[in-house]
């Protein structure tokens, strides 16, 4: 039976003051895999960054299983959803490694996130700056932190930017099984290489956000 692990509802995502998406309505359910579509520009990973609770909710209630976002302290915020973004500014001067660690919480983890974890971080990777690395080599490092996290909501941004079509066939396999595990995963990506595990599609479409069901 599933559940609702995020909804956010009556949404208006906004950045240095000026509104991007209104109309925003997204039920995120354990045991699905969604998509948010959109053109370049058009504010995924800002939305994305609103729903992990952060920032750029103007307006709107936003509600993690039953309990306001007001009402979850920091720590627990951690353990209820994962944020991965491309862009990341913050941990530029840290090595790989150091991020992976930052992201262990000591929750406890099944066998298959440790199996992916090795699979798409590679030890080469460790002692690499993350400011010093390629496209692809960020996807790795940042799908592993989110990965290991192991948090009940996963919010990830382009997750197969740079990726070989090993490295793609990796993540969909992941992303599956952790849905069925009982998690609620959000993709935001311009590729369709995810869709055939996708249950539903959020499309931003001239400022508001539309709602595709699939397969």
């Amino acid at each position: 039976m599933t559940k609702s692990l995020l909804q956010l509802t009556d949404g208006v995502i906004a950045r240095d003051k000026q509104t991007l998406i209104s109309q925003v309505n997204i039920t995120l359910e354990s045991g699905e895999v969604a998509l948010l579509t959109g053109p370049n520009g058009s504010g995924k990973s800002t939305l994305l960054t609103a729903l992990a609770g952060e920032k750029f909710l103007s307006y709107g209630t936003l509600l993690f299983g039953a309990t306001l976002r007001e009402h979850i302290s920091l720590k627990e915020m951690a353990r209820k959803r994962s944020l991965m973004l491309q862009q990341d500014e913050a941990v530029d001067q840290l090595r790989a490694k150091d991020v992976l660690e930052l992201s262990n919480i000591g929750a406890d983890r099944p066998e298959y996130i440790q199996e992916f974890v090795s699979k798409i971080f590679s030890a080469t990777l460790r002692e690499k700056t993350i400011g010093t690395l390629s496209i692809g080599q960020r996807t790795r490092v940042f799908l592993a932190a989110a990965a290991i996290q192991n948090a009940g909501i996963m919010l990830l941004d382009e997750p197969t930017a740079g990726l070989d079509a090993e490295g793609i066939s990796a993540v969909a396999e992941f992303l599956t099984t952790h849905s069925l595990n009982g998690h609620a995963v959000m993709v935001a990506t311009h590729e369709d290489n995810l869709h055939p595990i996708a249950k539903k599609e959020y499309v931003i479409s001239e400022e508001i956000l539309i709602t595709k069901l699939l397969n």
